[in-house]
């Protein structure tokens, strides 16, 4: 009885949970289909809960919103391209995860199974600095950006973005439990160190691998101070920093907004959607090794 209590507990407050969070998206969502004359008078003298709900659904459903991101409308003020500003963000996330899982990876496998004299302090070292907050580093990686000619170039969001330790500590964490003995049987058949990294370690850590290739196409997706400093070229922007020049363009008209912003956020969620079922295999760094 205590426990079908308890799980009725657990699913009121599941669904009370789940309300929280999906009424923000049903306000967007329903509210970037409205004119902007629409969104602006729908929510005034709100009589209640009931007459709110029904406020959101729009008078008029229209495209617009969506449409002139792409191709354009009246009254645009700047000269923000968010198609240039997608491609961005695309070339620089998938280069950034593409970067991380090679060189987390391999820098993890090298922690835990290359044993090299000082290399735990190195480690910890390094995950011991890893805990100033990143704006301490802006400075100096812009003035390296600068020397290196990258002010206004995508290489400036790529390569800085390729490492971090707690990845690597995450990976490391997760091949503990790759047996050793399937190393030194590879080892016993003939193959190098690079040869167990790739045909042995790759293949049994790919859940922990995926997540944090989720992890760092998301982080760099969404981006904001970095590329808001050292790209001040509309061109070479990309999307999240860019949405702020859109206010700009769009002036007040929120529908428009919200409708940039549901598009940024469509990449992402798309992205978790379809890889839900390795990021829960995957998000316990104690998870064991499948036979």
């Amino acid at each position: 009885m205590k426990n079908k209590t308890g799980k009725i507990i657990a699913i009121v407050f599941l669904i009370l949970l789940g309300i929280c969070w999906f009424e923000p998206i049903l306000w967007l969502v329903t509210n970037s289909f409205k004119l902007d004359a629409d969104f602006i008078t729908s929510f005034a003298n709100i009589t209640g809960p009931w007459d709110y709900l029904t406020r959101l659904i729009p008078r008029t459903w229209t495209l617009s919103n969506y449409t002139e991101l792409f191709v354009g409308g009246e009254n645009v003020n700047t000269n923000a391209n968010i198609t240039r500003m997608f491609g961005n963000s695309f070339i620089v996330s998938i280069a950034v995860t593409a970067g991380v899982v090679f060189i987390t990876s391999l820098s993890a496998y090298a922690y835990e199974r290359l044993r090299f004299k000082g290399g735990d302090k190195i480690f910890w070292t390094l995950m011991y600095i890893s805990m100033f907050p990143n704006v301490v580093a802006i400075l100096p990686m812009f003035r390296i950006a600068n020397a290196l000619g990258w002010v206004n170039n995508l290489n400036a969001l790529i390569w800085p973005s390729m490492a971090g330790v707690f990845n690597i500590f995450l990976i490391r964490n997760f091949m503990k439990g790759v047996p050793k003995e399937m190393d030194e049987a590879a080892i016993i058949d003939g193959a190098n160190s690079f040869q167990v990294y790739a045909k042995v370690i790759l293949p049994s850590i790919a859940p922990v691998m995926i997540v944090v290739g989720l992890f760092a196409f998301n982080g760099s997706w969404n981006d904001y101070l970095w590329p808001r400093i050292v790209m001040t070229d509309v061109n070479n922007q990309t999307l999240t920093p860019g949405l702020r020049l859109l206010m700009g363009q769009y002036e007040q008209r929120w529908a428009h907004m919200i409708a940039s912003c549901l598009v940024s956020m469509l990449p992402p969620f798309l992205l978790y959607l379809f890889a839900q079922k390795y990021f829960l295999q995957g998000i316990s760094v104690q998870a064991s090794v499948k036979g």
